[in-house]
């Protein structure tokens, strides 16, 4: 029997799996990897605070970790912020596919998101999150130099915080059409997928 541990903000969960007798729960997956997504958003603590976030231009693969600021289960997608002069804008722009890493190394758990990123800058719906966001995260946006920009020293990056929407704040929604869990076990791992053409139904695949 592998026992799967949960937890939200709104409610806790354990999924109870056994290769041989709950092949018909890959639905109760689906439903928790929602959960430990909202979880993320809402959980500084939580290892789906953050995930590692893969881009690839011209043929150079690129990854980084982010902050996962907001997912949204009925438009499959999430969510985060970044700066409008940092690489991985440009990378997007040249090729919008991306992939999005979760790992949490307490329940031994392992989700993957593939999708397509939009950019959204300047418009309404930045306006609106940037609202909702500290001075202290907002000041993030008004640094005086571009992030991987070459500098002599570090105390020459500085932010001044102004009253207004940075033109440099930009959220990247990453619309979802794969998922894969995969739950790592020393008495034998398991793992599902979930394809948007399939209606993210879960078919199991071999770990």
């Amino acid at each position: 029997m592998i026992l799967v541990l949960f937890n939200s903000h709104k409610n806790d969960k354990i999924i109870s799996m056994n290769n041989t007798q709950n092949l018909s729960k890959t639905s109760e997956i689906y439903e928790n990897i929602w959960v430990c997504m909202d979880k993320g958003v809402n959980d500084r603590l939580s290892d789906y605070h953050t995930f590692s976030l893969s881009t690839s231009c011209k043929m150079i693969p690129e990854i980084r970790t982010v902050v996962l600021r907001g997912c949204d289960r009925e438009k499959q997608r999430i969510i985060f912020h970044t700066n409008n002069l940092t690489k991985k804008v440009n990378e997007i722009q040249d090729n919008p596919n991306v992939g999005a890493l979760f790992y949490d190394k307490k329940a031994k758990v392992q989700i993957r998101f593939n999708g397509i990123a939009v950019i959204n800058n300047g418009d309404e719906y930045c306006k609106n999150r940037w609202n909702k966001m500290s001075s202290q995260s907002q000041e993030c946006y008004y640094q005086n130099v571009a992030p991987g920009k070459d500098i002599q020293y570090p105390e020459i990056v500085k932010n001044q915080l102004e009253n207004k929407l940075s033109k440099n704040f930009t959220v990247i929604t990453i619309n979802i059409h794969r998922i894969e869990w995969l739950y790592l076990s020393s008495t034998g791992h398991t793992r599902v997928k979930f394809l948007k053409d399939k209606k993210f139904s879960g078919q199991w695949i071999a770990p």
